[in-house]
């Protein structure tokens, strides 16, 4: 029955072909003429005009020449039952068309002779399949136009949905339709003589060598699929086949040509995904191919609106984008290459690039560079510069002095910047200066978090001095923040023995110390485990601890905590900060001794891949400028609600002294928790920006960040400090987690001491 009713049209997919001189198809025109419902277009004079032009190159037809030989064409024949009538059962019509041969010379006309007669005829024989009709359907459109093919095999699950409308061509009325179904159509309604094959159920296991070798082994394969695993499943077959392979991406033009029908080695993806293969990827999560698709793709070619997209997906978006620019470039690019291959040239392997904004690129507004900061102005060797009454009274020997300085440089500091400078001067004193080359940054406010770092170290030579049996006297010489000089340190006296000190017991904990911030199943920490760490925090004059646990704390904590995160890192200052600390390989953490090797955070490949992408600056740009970025306030979440608890270190006023008194508070703490085989993981970056915020008034934050930044404040301050008495000063997380993968490596210690 050629009318469908219209619950049936969802299975018109091909068009009826009907020879008016055939006696059966006869009839059936004859039932379709008299159909009130059927739509007739007839301009079979028009489309025979047009074959008698072609035939006519080097005359111009005057219109009564050629209604004369339009007339003489007609002679002898019935015009109705001249050539083909074709019928669109999904629109009700039904069109007259020249015949199969006649009607290709006219509308391939216009290809002469980017594409000569010879090649066209060569393109009729080849067989292209084409996975994926979202970039594919532009991709079948460009190739069925310019008739690159004989047979188009689609293969497509996926149905319209009305966020596809921004990039395919088609209209609300095919909404819920299969997307293999609207390009079929779209094809045969240009061109009703080219041969369709349709995978409606898309691509399985179950059906991939037919879809390569039902009727004749294709020559080319297009993959423009969403899945990894079909992406594998297509090569894995295209190699062993022997059958060669594109793929475009919509983002800066990529191009990829897989050459397996002349390598049928050649690694899948070009080798960027080393030996995979489809059985490794059967027991992978969504999220653990995530990064694999990134490896794909190249976090390094990504442009930079991409990857702050893929940042921005499940936060204010669903998917990643597409936009019908790209997409039909991606058409025009693999419609022309495939061309190119189809007709015999020596097309190469690669990966190849058609990107729009470099080669028609908008001006740049150049920014000013800031100048670096110079680092202290005073020479290292003024000893007029050192204030002390009286030298050491014992006089270390070389290695007991070089022994002491690289434990003290063990202590934590901000980004591992290991902010300090000893000098060891002609009367036995040790001195400790900010070196504010290295220090410099948006957390470091008034040098809080280096003092912290310093009051850390001097403990370390408290404690590691007292296990020497040398007994020390330390003397802190900074009294108004932004001061370099530090604190001294005397040695009065040496003994066979150790020397007795408040938690000398620690000093075996100082090489055992490091940061740990593996997660793993959250653990709840016994509570006199809590109380003896609360103890040593509170030793300390001007000093208490506070401690939670509950989840309900700690989901409200990973909010705020990520929030600060996402304003820390669309800060133009802070942002460098975090770029500037990161070591992206072991060889870059080894061969400059500091910052945070990438391997010391316990990444999942998911969210390493994430930061491959922060890593771009225009990313962040992108999303400071259109206040976005909402991803990156998830980054620290797994950190937080696997924690066994969040301990906060305040005190009662916010002075250089104070700061280091917390800062060896925090060591002490430190290093029980690790004798303890409790991990430590500092959490405490949002705490510096709350000070600079709440006391600068030129902050770099804009005013709407600064009342969002106030807002994570308060939150703060509904679980720490409620009574606003306190200041924040440090806060960690406490867990039981495995080994760390590698520990944060040191500069040697003579770049950080000097010997006059």
């Amino acid at each position: 029955m050629l009318i469908s009713s219209k619950s049936a049209l969802a299975d018109q997919v091909y068009p009826v072909i009907l020879d008016p001189k055939n006696y059966c198809d006869k009839e059936k025109l004859v039932d379709l003429f008299h159909n009130p419902q059927i739509s007739i277009v007839d301009q079979i004079e028009s489309q025979v005009a047009d074959l008698i032009k072609s035939s006519h190159p080097t005359k111009a037809l005057s219109k009564k020449e050629l209604d004369r030989l339009i007339e003489e064409f007609f002679e002898g024949q019935i015009k109705e039952d001249y050539g083909n009538w074709v019928y669109y059962p999904w629109k009700y019509t039904l069109v007259h068309l020249l015949p199969e041969e006649e009607f290709i010379k006219v509308r391939t006309l216009r290809n002469n002779y980017k594409i000569t007669p010879q090649e066209q005829a060569e393109l009729a024989q080849k067989k292209v399949g084409i996975v994926g009709l979202s970039v594919g359907q532009s991709i079948a459109l460009v190739m069925s136009l310019e008739r690159s093919f004989g047979e188009l095999r689609l293969a497509d699950f996926d149905t319209l949905e009305l966020s596809n409308l921004n990039r395919l061509r088609a209209g609300v009325t095919n909404l819920g339709t299969e997307k293999v179904v609207i390009a079929a159509r779209e094809i045969s309604e240009m061109d009703p003589y080219l041969k369709l094959k349709l995978y409606r159920g898309g691509i399985s296991e179950d059906n991939i060598d037919e879809f390569f070798e039902d009727g004749g082994m294709l020559d080319l394969i297009i993959d423009e699929c969403d899945s990894l695993d079909i992406k594998v499943l297509l090569r894995e077959k295209a190699r062993s086949k022997k059958v060669a392979l594109m793929m475009e991406t919509s983002d800066r033009g990529m191009l990829d040509v897989e050459r397996f029908d002349d390598e049928p080695d050649r690694p899948l993806f070009h080798g960027y995904l080393g030996d995979l293969n489809l059985k490794s990827l059967k027991n992978l999560t969504n999220k653990q191919k995530v990064p694999m698709v990134l490896k794909i793709t190249g976090e390094d070619t990504l442009s930079t609106r991409m990857k702050a997209s893929l940042l921005e997906v499940t936060q204010s978006i669903t998917s990643w984008p597409q936009l019908a620019s790209s997409v039909f470039l991606g058409g025009a690019s693999i419609g022309h290459v495939a061309r190119n291959f189809l007709l015999g040239e020596d097309i190469e392997s690669g990966r190849y690039f058609v990107d729009l904004d470099e080669l028609i690129p908008s001006k740049k507004i150049k920014k000013v560079e800031q100048t670096p900061s110079e680092g202290l102005s005073q020479s290292w060797s003024d000893e007029s510069i050192y204030d002390y009454k009286e030298g050491s009274t014992y006089k270390l020997l070389p290695e007991e002095l070089e022994h002491l300085v690289r434990l003290a440089n063990l202590a934590p500091s901000g980004g591992n910047s290991q902010p300090w400078k000893w000098v060891f001067d002609k009367n036995g004193v040790l001195h400790l200066f900010e070196d504010k080359s290295l220090s410099n940054s948006l957390l470091d406010y008034k040098s809080s978090g280096s003092l912290l770092a310093f009051g850390a170290a001097l403990e370390n030579i408290r404690l590691a001095s007292a296990d020497m049996g040398i007994q020390v006297e330390i003397e802190y010489k900074i009294s108004e923040f932004e001061q370099d000089y530090i604190a001294q340190v005397r040695f009065l006296s040496k003994s066979s023995e150790s020397i007795s000190v408040p938690f000398g017991e620690l000093s075996q904990g100082i090489s055992l110390r490091c940061t740990n911030r593996k997660n793993g199943p959250k653990e709840e920490l016994k509570s006199e485990v809590l109380e003896i760490l609360k103890t040593i925090g509170t030793k300390e004059k001007e000093i208490s601890i506070e401690v939670v646990s509950s989840n309900e704390d700690l989901k409200q904590l990973a909010g705020i905590i990520g929030g600060m995160d996402r304003y820390r890192l669309l800060h133009e200052q802070g942002y460098q900060d975090f770029m500037n600390e990161i070591r992206w390989s072991d060889e870059e953490a080894k061969s400059t001794g500091d910052g945070i090797d990438i391997a010391t955070l316990e990444m999942d490949p998911s969210s390493r891949a994430a930061m491959g992408l922060v890593r771009d600056p225009g990313t962040v740009e992108f999303f400071r400028k259109h206040d976005l970025g909402f991803g990156l306030s998830k980054i620290s979440d797994d950190t937080i609600l696997s924690s066994s608890a969040i301990l906060m270190i305040e005190s009662d006023s916010y002075d250089p002294i104070s700061i280091l008194k917390a800062g060896a508070t925090l060591q002490r703490i430190w290093l029980k928790a690790n004798i303890l085989g409790i991990s430590i993981q500092p959490v405490s970056a949002s705490l510096f920006i709350f000070h600079r915020v709440e006391c600068e008034e030129n902050s770099g934050f804009s005013p709407e960040e600064k009342e969002g930044i106030k807002g994570l404040k308060k939150g703060l301050n509904e679980i720490f400090n409620k009574d606003l008495k306190k200041k924040e000063i440090f806060m960690i997380r406490l867990n039981k987690a495995d080994e760390p993968s590698m520990r944060s490596y040191r500069r040697d210690v003579w770049t950080s001491l000097i010997v006059l």
